[in-house]
């Protein structure tokens, strides 16, 4: 390079110093004055030839020095570029205009394991995996190449193992606008995918079971109930709920709980065919979706045979297991045309299979639609009975069998609806419970109760204890100590007065937490009475546990004496292991003379019962107490 631009310089200083003396022995021929010497002249002309000479030359050299300054820098950028395409993080791969491969990047090789002699020229499919693992999987094609293509691209490493490419594609041109090349740049994004996918999972499949969870099974049953429609063919959903399954998750732990969830979900895959799909809801909810099902008598066997394999024996740790079923069924399009209607129709149908005694399975009805609605509006006008003090309280006697006397009284809710006139309890205390409106009930009661027995005393100088039945929900409920003291104290009735009836089943949780609880109760001042023994599990293992002050016999043991020799011995039995306890007992449901002679006998406390008195609202009580008053001083 040198070396050009030193004869350039030659070359152009020999010219221009010929062309300006040239021109000046001319003019000096034609136009030199007489009185200018030769020499002269021609000194002055070669002097004005160097001196444009010089100025044209510096002209030149700088016009070189840019065009080699220039080189110079697309020189050092074409290497810089050559480098950076070279030494990428992203594997770069260069085509021909048909997509044969001409040079592929350090970061390619690496990735894929072939070096460029063994892909030059080659097509990119060579990068394709022999075997998709599915048809929506992306491919390496020739109709990716065009500019300006991204796309997520499954490819094949040389030792066959897969991984995908997150690859953008752009195309060079020549001069003339014809593509000549094209540029791929890959970024291996494996890990990412197969993070997306374990999220996926995550987010459509119960992680304890692996089954589908509601959002994957809403998203199926959907797709089934347009399927149905369009083909003109049935479904069916059944839901399903394991009976007493809280009690086995509370007595013998969480991870017995996982097993036996587990199990169930296995035993479940195994009635269904693979179309099908079981999926878990939550907790111990199950859910089958069944196509192409003819009627409910198709339906049948498979219920049948879920009851048959969930009833086999579970091993959870040292304990041998039993637990049954209920199953909710409903068909499309034929309850429901929707996953909404279809899955409300199914949860009425699994309550309706629980009301029948469990490990059964119903089929919706729209007398099942027909009874929801009533419900809901039961509902609503309870909430309005609790807003506008539609509830009274009926008092029933509780006598000392020792000498008669009238030692409590239990408190008994009632309700006056302004239309429907008195409603049975026994319809509306299930819906207050299952809705939870029962606290806010159970919290009038309990206030009212008090109150009136406070008065009570005042009035008739008898001291009294009022029994106030707690619900589940009630006792259940982390402001119960809180609920009690208040009423206690707003209505000033001494604690000493006020009993709390409890069910039997209420204390089969956790023993220790109910255990807790009970003696918190008792620490107001207030005695607690186990209500309906006998009727639930019986524990006299619980029982010698429980910080409790008396039993009270169910009323149906009470009811067949003497006729029933088996009821006689029961309640007996109950009454002397009470006693070996130092627990008071009551009969309830006592209704005649000799029922009440065989309590005597067997020395239970207390009793109750239509022999004595019916419930009775506060005036009644009243009266009845001084009618009892007067006959005892009498």
């Amino acid at each position: 390079m040198k070396k050009f631009f030193h004869s350039a310089k030659s070359v152009n200083f020999s010219f221009f110093l010929g062309l300006l003396f040239s021109a000046g022995v001319v003019a000096l021929t034609y136009w030199k004055p007489a009185n200018i010497p030769w020499t002269l002249l021609s000194a002055v002309t070669v002097s004005a030839a160097f001196a444009i000479f010089s100025i044209i030359q510096i002209k030149l050299n700088r016009q070189l020095a840019h065009k080699v300054k220039e080189l110079n820098e697309r020189d050092f950028k074409l290497k810089k570029l050559g480098n950076a395409v070279t030494n990428s993080g992203s594997s770069i791969i260069i085509t021909d205009e048909l997509g044969n491969i001409e040079y592929a990047n350090n970061k390619f090789v690496k990735t894929t394991g072939y070096c460029l002699t063994e892909i030059k020229g080659r097509s990119l499919d060579i990068l394709n995996p022999k075997e998709a693992k599915s048809a929506l999987e992306q491919q390496w094609e020739q109709e990716l190449l065009f500019d300006g293509w991204e796309g997520d691209v499954l490819s094949c490493r040389k030792c066959g193992s897969s991984f995908w490419s997150a690859v953008s594609i752009s195309s060079v041109c020549d001069s003339q606008g014809f593509v000549t090349n094209f540029v791929i740049s890959c970024i291996d994004i494996t890990e990412l995918k197969e993070a997306n996918s374990k999220m996926q999972i995550m987010a459509l499949y119960d992680p304890l079971t692996g089954l589908a969870n509601r959002r994957l099974f809403i998203d199926r049953l959907e797709q089934a109930v347009r399927a149905a429609k369009r083909d003109r063919k049935k479904i069916a959903l059944m839901f399903l709920d394991l009976d007493q399954f809280k009690r086995i998750n509370d007595t013998l732990g969480h991870d017995a709980g996982d097993i036996l969830l587990t199990t169930v979900s296995n035993r479940l895959k195994e009635c269904v065919r693979e179309k099908d799909t079981v999926a878990r809801l939550g907790g111990d909810e199950f859910t089958v979706l069944l196509t192409d099902v003819e009627d409910n008598l198709s339906v049948t066997p498979v219920a049948h045979q879920i009851l048959r394999a969930l009833k086999k024996p579970v091993k959870l740790k040292k304990h041998e297991v039993i637990v049954s079923t209920s199953i909710g069924i409903t068909l499309a399009p034929t309850d429901g045309s929707t996953a909404d209607s279809l899955m409300k129709n199914a949860d009425l149908a699994l309550y309706r299979a629980k009301e029948q005694g469990r490990d059964c399975y119903h089929f919706f009805t729209e007398e099942l639609n027909a009874s929801a609605l009533r419900q809901l509006v039961l509902e609503q006008e309870l909430r309005h009975a609790l807003q506008y003090d539609e509830f009274t309280l009926h008092f029933q006697p509780q006598v000392n069998l020792r000498n008669e006397h009238v030692v409590s009284v239990e408190a008994l809710l009632r309700w006056y609806h302004p239309t429907k006139g008195l409603v049975s309890p026994d319809a509306f205390i299930p819906v207050a419970e299952e809705t939870g409106l029962i606290v806010p009930i159970g919290r009038w009661v309990l206030k009212n109760a008090c109150m009136q027995m406070k008065m009570l005393q005042d009035l008739t100088g008898v001291d009294l204890k009022i029994a106030v039945n707690l619900s589940t929900r009630q006792f259940d409920d982390p402001d119960l100590e809180d609920t009690i003291a208040d009423a206690l104290c707003q209505t000033g009735l001494d604690p000493k007065w006020l009993e709390l009836e409890v069910t039997e089943s209420m204390l089969m949780g956790d023993i220790d937490l109910v255990i807790e609880k009970l003696k918190r109760l008792k620490a107001t001042g207030v005695s607690i009475t186990i209500d309906d023994f006998g009727s639930g599990y019986s524990s006299l293992s619980y029982l010698k546990k429980l910080p409790v002050d008396i039993l009270k016999v169910d009323r149906e043991f009470v009811r067949d004496i003497p006729e029933d020799l088996n009821d006689m011995e029961i309640t007996s039995a109950v009454i002397a292991v009470a006693h070996k306890l130092n627990l008071k007992v009551i009969a309830e449901g006592v209704e005649d003379i000799d029922q009440r002679d065989f309590l005597m006998i067997n020395k239970c406390d207390y009793a109750q019962g239509y022999f004595y008195s019916k419930p009775l609202p506060f005036e009644d009580l009243y009266q009845y107490l001084n009618n009892v008053k007067l006959a005892q001083t009498a």
